[in-house]
């Protein structure tokens, strides 16, 4: 991986910590490419792809937290949400 070797100190906090990160585990991420190009193939050449498609499983851990996270949201505020409708006639 190649990053500027510049150095600002008034972003450690932030870029610096993203820095420190990425440098922490590149290499030794948990996705094996191989795989999953051929689940990009298998998913593309299927009859009906997906819009989306997650590739392991910090992804799909990920994505179901969030999805938990928005049918709560959208459940919370289903009734104002609907009120912004015409009202029926």
């Amino acid at each position: 991986m190649r990053q500027s070797g510049v150095h600002i100190d008034d972003y450690a906090e932030t870029a610096g910590a993203r820095r420190a990160s990425t440098l922490a585990t590149y290499g030794r991420q948990p996705g094996d490419p191989v795989r999953a190009s051929e689940a990009i193939i298998t998913a593309v050449g299927s009859e009906r792809p997906p819009l989306r498609l997650l590739l392991g499983r910090a992804a799909y851990d990920v994505a179901s937290a969030r999805l938990g996270t928005l049918r709560t949201t959208f459940d919370t505020w289903r009734d104002l949400t609907l009120s912004a409708d015409h009202p029926a006639s």
